[in-house]
């Protein structure tokens, strides 16, 4: 048994559904945001949609930090560390009495998302390399959208539990099983190598002065704040609208979160075969606007928003796909994680806001609010991203280190 568990493919499979169930602390409640509002009375949309994205928060402030703390103690400690953390704050979130505590454990969680994070994605270079690295890394990629599928996949099973505290109960016992075997199958680093390895921090300076990191990570943001936020109302809003049943719908997200994911990948796909990010991103922002557009202003029935909403999850992932371009935004090679981890920070402040906005947003039977958020988030996404979309060619970066990015990802 041990033995299998040191395969290279059981590695990553553990390292990815670790990495999965840290993405959950975000997802976990979107099922249950109903229930938990009714006992809290957090008072606005607003604050029931923080409830969910709070752990963004510790991301989009931390995931710099993070990575120094990868540096100074080794990536298999701060992965484990980070995974028993996020069950410590589901644990804090089954205690709680008042909304304050909740979301403090929620702050608590965040703080094991985003050392499971940084950790995971560091881990999962170092027990892979080549072709095998380029796979396992895109894999890692789809850790976001695929967190979602598994709350809308068991939607109702809280129910039959007794209570949407089992939401995090049942997170928390998925993720101590895959710590277990984590402990018996991911290598401990070499420490006689430990000086060889590239830090995060190279070359942060140069890339903080940088305008690139900050376009791209801005153009994330919001596309993150429509997918996310949608994703988060989709379910209540249908059933209040068409009177069909909440689970209904949000097990049907499940198809629209694979969709999210599929669009990303074949957007990498279609880079590496040579198609231009502009006309692949463009496309995707035109067509998402004018889906959601559709599901929130026209007359399409309840069958037509559940097909328009997986088109419109589609073409968001082919924008989450553009995080291929982040060696154009990289300063140097030296520099790329300083890079990701950037553009990581300004990504999670899009999925920070994303629910309580969208709750805010579908809190009145006026569509207004929501198709201003809609649009306005399109437009700031096409303004900061267009002029990374348009630099260089291929996924690799301008510049004199283009060529070298390029011959090291074939």
């Amino acid at each position: 048994m041990t033995s299998v568990l040191k395969r290279t493919g059981s590695r990553i499979a553990i390292i990815y559904i670790l990495a999965v169930l840290a993405a959950m602390t975000v997802s976990e409640p979107v099922t249950e945001l109903g229930k938990i509002a009714r006992e809290f009375h957090p008072g606005s949309a607003f604050l029931t949609g923080l409830i969910m994205s709070l752990p963004s928060l510790v991301v989009a402030l931390g995931a710099l930090a993070s990575g120094y703390i990868v540096d100074k103690f080794g990536d298999r400690p701060v992965f484990m560390a980070g995974s028993v953390i996020a069950i410590l704050g589901d644990l804090g979130v089954i205690a709680a009495p008042t909304l304050q505590l909740l979301l403090a454990a929620r702050l608590l969680t965040g703080i094991g998302y985003v050392l499971a994070s940084v950790g995971s994605v560091t881990i999962m270079m170092r027990v892979t390399s080549g072709k095998q690295r380029t796979m396992a890394l895109t894999l890692w990629s789809t850790t976001f959208p695929v967190s979602f599928i598994i709350p809308f996949l068991t939607a109702g099973l809280a129910d039959w539990q007794g209570t949407w505290r089992a939401v995090f109960a049942n997170h928390a016992v998925m993720t101590a099983i895959f710590i277990l075997l984590a402990l018996f199958s991911l290598p401990k680093p070499d420490l006689s190598k430990s000086s060889a390895q590239p830090s995060r921090f190279a070359g942060l300076g140069a890339v903080l002065k940088s305008p690139w990191p900050y376009l791209l990570g801005l153009a994330n943001a919001a596309n993150a704040l429509r997918l996310t936020g949608v994703m988060a109302v989709l379910g209540p809003y249908l059933a209040g609208r068409y009177g069909v049943n909440v689970y209904a719908v949000q097990r049907l997200n499940v198809i629209a979160m694979a969709c999210s994911a599929i669009g990303g990948l074949m957007v990498g796909r279609l880079l590496n075969r040579g198609l231009r990010a502009h006309l692949l991103a463009v496309f995707g922002l035109i067509v998402s606007t004018i889906a959601l557009v559709a599901i929130v202003g026209a007359p399409i029935g309840y069958e037509g928003s559940i097909l328009t909403s997986w088109l419109y999850t589609f073409t968001c992932g082919m924008l989450v796909g553009m995080w291929a371009l982040v060696p154009r935004c990289a300063p140097s090679p030296a520099s790329m994680g300083g890079t990701s981890g950037l553009i990581t920070q300004l990504t999670l402040l899009g999925v920070l806001l994303g629910a309580p906005w969208a709750s805010w947003a579908t809190s009145t039977p006026n569509p207004a609010p929501m198709h201003i958020l809609n649009v306005v988030t399109a437009l700031i996404c096409l303004a900061c991203g267009l002029p990374v979309w348009l630099r260089g060619v291929g996924t690799h970066p301008s510049g004199p280190h283009g060529s070298q990015a390029a011959a090291e990802a074939k």
